[in-house]
């Protein structure tokens, strides 16, 4: 070893790179240990700790990939029935949970999960140490180690999305992602103090090697989701201002060229490692990414070029040309390419501003607003924007690529967030590096006052050297204030401890909120439903950890789907090992046979005739769906109307100032003849309405406000509402209408008829009502019947028993001379008990029904 290796290790061996490096070790500790207090609270039972959408079905990926090693599928038939789903998550994150569990020696369910639970919290650790790298080489080991404390203890997404239950891949998007980022930033830094020259030779090694080192950084992330696109975006966007920045200091740009064709060769190459397997949009993995990825080369051979032909020019000659060339190329893609160029708008228009209504019913993807930004980063909001005062400080006095990069990924990150709060973890990031250079500065500049320089750091180091080799006086000290050094003392301490206070306050509420946080527990009642149909219903004839190829694959003829929500899709896949018609990837949810249309329509045949459509036997409703989901179910189904027919909110005027009033929403008739209220609030039986709201209104048209103010009515029996309802003349008050609703979800304001082909199997524990209400329970499983027919006219009764010991009556009426009914007598179906005889209410008659007549749709 030379003596100059000698002397670059020994300095990683002093006392205070040591103690950093136990300091940054501690934090990452610190990180994962207030990711995975659940694990340490001695329950044996891990599943409950398991977040109830995407994380099970990772895990259903996981133990997939157990079976089939290292095989890992890209179509699944366990969901999305009667179609299966195409695959558009990356491999890489169940891959690494099955590697693990397979060294582990994990084997059962519950080792497994034990298990795959800490690989999220260990890849939210591992940032400590690499968002400290990253930013001491942005900024200095004083602003990297406060980075790295904030980025082990954001709140919010990030933390919600890496801690212990949470088992999904956006850990690990923010971590590839972000070791992308310092692996670009460190190309940046040594091109900056190593330009590449193409005329020699000697420049180009390591950068190719860091470009090879960007590249498989960026696959990684890939492999993991499509959504790493968004850094090829932000490096895409970084590129031209990086240019213009080398070209400002007297080098043509060569690092750039060589640097980026390198890492997107890479990808392209990594790219098809993965492989194409998808249609549509970039947010998948189809032949888009490549193509991106040409385009970006494309564009730096492009700058290259006009950089090395206006190498005589004026600097101001080589931006307007980047200026032109970028707006033509834009007009000359669209005119060109059009259909290229309207896929990739297509594309962006998706990702960061999409205005469909739909995804407003998506939690994840709804817009952030200022409250949830408040909430969630409180006083680091602040250590941002001074974070980033502090950047364009910097790229005014040093021109520092790096500096540019960092700010142009902030401010694109922000903007991505802004418009679907999911990205909110990913902006962590992004927050946590800001405060952190906030927090550096602040420490450094006390020192100017007297007369000290300001600690050089990394990046200052190669902007003098470049500098120094363009030959440029573009001095990092010019243009120092000429206050007197005692106001700025006092301004720099002033300045100081704002800046510390915020950081203290951030701390404070970002680790009350983190140490508040409770351990996942899966929904009880979905796990007890989903596991009672796993045991109770007819095997599909799919093998759950089988691997299928799409094109080859065919539903066998025992196979059937389970309707719900798109939210519970994935449970019923894991837990229940049956095969849901609609899943939280948002497949299966629209159009005349999606999960909106079924539980939205007021018609049994339109539902039915849904059913034998995807050749679905059971649906599963829960209380949610019934009450807080109602609106994205109507949304889904109608977004031009949305929630409006079913639930509308009226103003109730105050008795003692008629100017003002209170706003109540209340439920119409359009609601109780839903599929989802027919099924869950009222069993499926026929239910007459007792007491409702008799309302007369005066129309927001008239009023000019946005609600129906009431102007009179009042509760009444539903006989003497009909009445009123009935003999309200239209033409004679045209500003006023009149309507009958009610409060209460099982309280109907008209006759909601009984349902023929659906009955109830099973319930869960939970009661959702108090002791003096209807007892609704929060889950329940229906199976649809063709049901058995009893010839008569009037109405028939039959006694039934729940699983939970809740008793009803299911009542229907003849139609045309004839009952359909789908539950036999004196026996049991599912879980629950027919303990009677179906009986005439009209002329007292009682009828036995087997199953088997309930099942072919027979006559008794």
């Amino acid at each position: 070893m030379s003596e100059r290796d000698e002397m670059e290790y020994s300095r990683y061996l002093k006392p205070f790179t040591l103690i950093l490096g136990a300091i940054v070790l501690l934090i990452t500790f610190f990180s994962f240990i207030i990711r995975t207090l659940p694990a340490y609270s001695g329950t044996t039972d891990v599943l409950m700790f398991v977040g109830m959408d995407d994380p099970t079905y990772q895990l259903r990926r996981i133990e997939q990939i157990i079976a089939n090693y290292p095989n890992v599928a890209w179509f699944d038939p366990m969901t999305y029935f009667p179609i299966g789903q195409p695959m558009h998550w990356g491999p890489l994150f169940p891959f690494l949970g099955a590697t693990i569990c397979l060294i582990t020696g994990a084997a059962t369910r519950t080792e497994i999960i034990s298990v795959s639970l800490f690989l999220p919290c260990v890849m939210a650790a591992l940032m400590v140490p690499v968002i400290y790298l990253l930013v001491s080489r942005v900024a200095d080991w004083k602003a990297g180690l406060a980075a790295a404390f904030f980025i082990a203890i954001v709140p919010g997404q990030f933390f919600f999305r890496s801690f212990y239950g949470y088992l999904d891949h956006h850990a690990g998007e923010v971590f590839f992602s972000t070791l992308f980022c310092l692996c670009y930033l460190t190309a940046l830094v040594y091109s900056r103090k190593h330009p590449v020259d193409l005329k020699d030779k000697e420049t180009w090694k390591i950068p190719i090697f860091l470009g090879i080192l960007c590249g498989i950084t960026y696959v990684l992330g890939l492999a993991l989701m499509p959504t790493m696109l968004l850094f090829a975006l932000i490096v895409g966007i970084f590129t031209p201002v990086w240019f213009i920045i080398q070209r400002y200091i007297g080098h043509l740009g060569a690092s750039a060229l060589v640097i980026n064709s390198v890492t997107f060769l890479v990808a392209i190459i990594g790219f098809f490692f993965i492989g194409v397997h998808s249609e549509g949009g970039l947010n998948y993995y189809t032949i888009g990414h490549p193509i991106a990825y040409t385009l970006l080369i494309l564009a730096n051979v492009l700058l290259f070029g006009f950089s090395y032909q206006l190498r005589d020019k004026p600097y101001w000659y080589y931006v307007g040309a980047i200026i032109g060339v970028t707006i033509l190329g834009i007009i000359a893609l669209a005119v060109i390419l059009p259909d290229l160029f309207a896929y990739m708008m297509a594309n962006a228009n998706a990702f960061f501003g999409s205005d469909d209504i739909h995804w407003k019913t998506i939690q994840e993807a709804r817009p952030w607003s200022f409250d949830d930004a408040w909430r969630t980063f409180q006083y680091s909001l602040l250590l941002f924007g001074a974070g980033a005062a502090v950047l364009l400080y910097r790229i005014r006095k040093e021109l520092c690529p790096s500096h540019a990069f960092t700010l142009i990924w902030a401010v694109v990150i922000f903007y991505a967030t802004c418009q679907h709060i999911r990205y909110e973890y990913y902006l962590a990031v992004p927050v946590a590096i800001l405060a952190g250079i906030a927090v550096g500065f602040a420490l450094d500049i006390i020192r100017l006052p007297f007369g000290q320089k300001p600690e050089i750091s990394p990046m200052d180091e190669d902007h003098q050297s470049g500098k120094k080799k363009a030959g440029k006086s573009h001095d990092v000290s010019r243009g120092r204030s000429g206050h007197p050094a005692g106001s700025v003392k006092a301004g720099s301490y002033l300045f100081l401890a704002i800046i510390l206070i915020l950081a203290l306050l951030f701390s404070y509420q970002a680790l009350g909120r983190d140490l508040m946080m409770g351990a996942y527990n899966l929904n009880p009642d979905w796990r007890e439903a989903t596991e009672w149909m796993n045991k109770n219903t007819p095997d599909p004839g799919v093998d759950y950890f089988a691997m299928y190829d799409e094109k080859n694959f065919t539903y066998p003829d025992s196979a059937y789907g389970v309707m719900s929500w798109w939210d519970y899709g994935h449970m019923i896949t894991f837990l229940g090992k049956r095969m849901p018609n609609a899943n939280p990837f948002q497949y299966g949810v629209n159009g005349p046979n999606g999960s909106a249309r079924f539980f939205m329509t007021k018609n049994e045949s339109e539902a039915d005739q849904i059913l034998a459509n995807l050749k679905t036997k059971y649906v599963i409703t829960d209380y949610e769906m019934d009450t807080g989901k109602f609106w994205a179910m109507s949304t889904w189904d109608d977004p031009e109307v949305g929630v409006y027919p079913y639930q509308r909110t009226f103003i109730f005027p105050s008795p003692d100032d008629p100017k003002s009033g209170v706003n109540y929403p209340l439920l119409t008739n359009e609601y109780y003849q839903t599929m989802i209220s027919r099924l869950h609030n009222f069993d499926g039986t026929y239910t007459e309405p007792g007491n409702v709201y008799f309302l007369r209104y005066m129309k927001p048209s008239a009023t000019g406000l946005n609600a129906p103010v009431v102007v009179d009515g009042g509760q009444t029996n539903y006989s003497a509402g009909k009445a009123l309802v009935n003999s309200f003349n239209a033409q004679e008050n045209p500003q006023y209408d009149v309507i009958l609703a009610n409060f209460g979800y099982t309280d109907p304001v008209e006759p909601v008829p009984a349902l023929s082909h659906y009955r109830l199997i099973f319930e869960s524990s939970t009661r959702t009502t108090p002791a003096d209400m209807h007892d609704l329970r929060y889950v329940k499983i229906f199976e649809h019947v063709k049901g058995a027919q009893i010839p008569g006219e009037g109405m028939l009764e039959l006694p039934v028993k729940t699983n939970t010991g809740r008793e009803f009556i299911y009542r229907t009426q003849s139609i045309n001379g004839t009952f359909t009914v789908p539950y036999p007598t004196e026996t049991t179906v599912g879980a629950v008990t027919i303990p009677g005889k179906y009986r005439n209410t009209k002329n007292g008659a009682e009828y036995q029904v087997t199953e088997e007549q309930v099942i072919e749709g027979q006559s008794i």
